[in-house]
């Protein structure tokens, strides 16, 4: 079930030259998903999700510009690590400690012994329990990549998976609302939005 099958169109916050530490993380994130797509949706190719949720993070979090392009980055570079090839000593030689630091909180730990016997939902409250150990522009990149996951849900999801996702949502917003107000009130609405349409449908 779809609550929207637009693509919506990428603000132009990632204009060549602009900034090469943020262009670089593209090609670097580009070249690591390779042919991924995005679940359930295989026309769009998965990097469409990071820009997206690098674009949340620039015009809703209100993080101060000096935080700006390290939370910009992490926010491409959000999912390689645990959806690639890619090391956290890759990220780390790449673009430095700070990034990498910040994209090991938003993965998988898969240190933590029998990690994928866990729930979602324990796995969930295990992240957020990192993630507000991290400086605060990670949870605005959290906050940023629920937002964009909300925008559209995979055909083949059911009704209560849709559901429980929504509950993780309230759960993430709960928890990590304190790091951006914008991006809070963007995932509140996004919940709202989905129960709603989700109501309609039954």
């Amino acid at each position: 079930m779809f609550i929207t099958n637009r693509k919506e169109k990428l603000m132009p916050a990632f204009a060549p030259g602009r900034n090469d530490r943020i262009n670089h993380a593209i090609q670097f994130a580009s070249m690591a998903h390779g042919s991924q797509v995005r679940k359930g949706n295989g026309d769009i190719p998965y990097i469409f999700h990071p820009i997206d949720v690098a674009n949340e993070v620039i015009y809703y979090s209100g993080l101060p510009e000096e935080e700006m392009e390290l939370a910009s980055t992490t926010a491409i570079l959000h999912d390689v690590v645990e959806d690639t090839h890619v090391s956290e000593n890759d990220v780390r030689a790449q673009f430095g400690d700070e990034v990498a630091v910040g994209v090991a909180a938003l993965s998988k730990d898969d240190s933590i012994e029998e990690i994928d016997k866990l729930s979602k939902l324990e796995q969930l409250k295990e992240s957020l329990v990192r993630i507000k150990a991290a400086p605060r522009y990670v949870a605005c990149v959290k906050l940023a990549d629920r937002v964009s996951n909300l925008k559209a849900f995979p055909a083949m999801w059911s009704r209560q998976k849709i559901a429980n996702y929504l509950d993780e949502s309230k759960l993430i917003a709960d928890e990590l609302g304190y790091a951006s107000e914008g991006l809070h009130a963007r995932l509140l609405h996004r919940i709202a939005e989905a129960r709603r349409v989700l109501s309609i449908a039954k």
